[in-house]
């Protein structure tokens, strides 16, 4: 029987949030079709970037010369900058053989490059998005918002959460603080430190546990470096509170994963389109953040609640809506 099929292109084998997001779809295609990955992409020097991207780029046109292998939608998956530059490549060998593209945009500073581009980049980047087989994608109304009048229409879908992820039935760490993510400025490993020794002042025991470091002094941090699922699992059901300080997020999946979890959830109040649940705290303000983490480690929100509030990030539901958009691609 035949099955329409979807080929994912990004970085699907590197670490990060955007590869998460890939496999999840491609493990979970929407009913009635098949998908594949593609990477564009491996964590090293430019030259072994440049090389991942060749790769790639001939694997598609193989494939796009071969009926037996030809996709009949190709979900491109971008950041900003260089990640964008790439995938338009790939974006034109699509369009050139009428296949049909999405364009999915997973960056959270998206904007604030699209911004510092020229009238001239910007106005090309609005007509490759604006081809009859081409349909651009976001993750959030609020992202829709800021950028559809510089790119053209755009549809929402959230990222999604993969099966599995649940709260444990063991109890969890009395006061011990989360931060999950590469060792970045962006993501916040320094203020998390920062607030833990603030928040030490009233909380004489609590720790904090981070990834993208192997940090071990002073005794109270543990730092882990990079984690597989299966232990990231276990920190999310075994934790207090989820720390996401960052300057900027598309749509985080820890945030979502944390939900899933049962696990309390603090942002930075530079994220948007928060789910409902999640408390917030202004960017860079150990006063705040003081405040409101020893809010919640005080009086821990109903698990419940927190449950539910992850019930329409699920890959059941994300499925169904990656079935409409690939069955419009289709017939456009």
């Amino acid at each position: 029987m035949f099955m329409p099929k979807v080929l994912h292109i990004g970085p699907c084998d590197s670490p990060g949030g955007m590869a998460n997001v890939m496999r999840i779809l491609a493990e979970h295609p929407p009913e009635g079709w098949d998908a594949e990955l593609l990477p564009s992409h491996v964590v090293g020097s430019p030259w072994a970037k440049w090389r991942a991207y060749r790769k790639a780029r001939a694997t598609l046109k193989g494939m796009l010369s071969n009926p037996e292998q030809r996709p009949d939608v190709v979900h491109l998956h971008t950041a900003a900058d260089w990640s964008w530059y790439r995938k338009m490549k790939f974006l034109r060998i699509l369009q050139r053989n009428a296949i049909p593209a999405i364009v999915h945009i997973h960056s959270g500073k998206f904007d604030a490059w699209l911004n510092s581009c020229s009238s001239r980049k910007q106005g090309l980047i609005h007509k490759i998005l604006q081809h009859p087989l081409t349909t651009g994608v976001v993750l959030s109304h609020a992202w829709k918002c800021r950028l559809e009048s510089q790119l053209g229409e755009l549809l929402v879908v959230s990222n999604p959460i993969k099966l599995g992820l649940e709260p444990s039935t063991e109890p969890r760490l009395k006061h011990n603080l989360l931060l999950l993510g590469r060792d970045s400025a962006v993501k916040g490993h320094d203020f998390a430190i920062e607030l833990a020794r603030h928040l030490r002042n009233e909380f004489s025991e609590l720790t904090l546990t981070l990834t993208g470091r192997t940090q071990a002094e002073p005794s109270w941090i543990r730092g882990l470096g990079w984690v597989a699922e299966d232990e990231k699992l276990r920190l999310l059901q075994k934790s207090s509170i989820l720390l996401v300080p960052s300057e900027y997020e598309g749509q985080p999946m820890v945030v979502l994963e944390a939900l899933a979890c049962g696990l309390p959830v603090c942002v930075s109040d530079r994220l948007v389109d928060v789910p409902e649940g999640v408390e917030v705290a202004t960017y860079g303000d150990i006063e705040h953040w003081g405040r409101v983490i020893s809010e919640l480690l005080t009086s821990p929100p109903d698990e419940g609640k927190l449950l539910e509030s992850s019930q329409p990030y699920r890959i059941e539901s994300i499925s169904n809506e990656w079935k409409r958009v690939y069955e419009s691609a289709i017939v456009r």
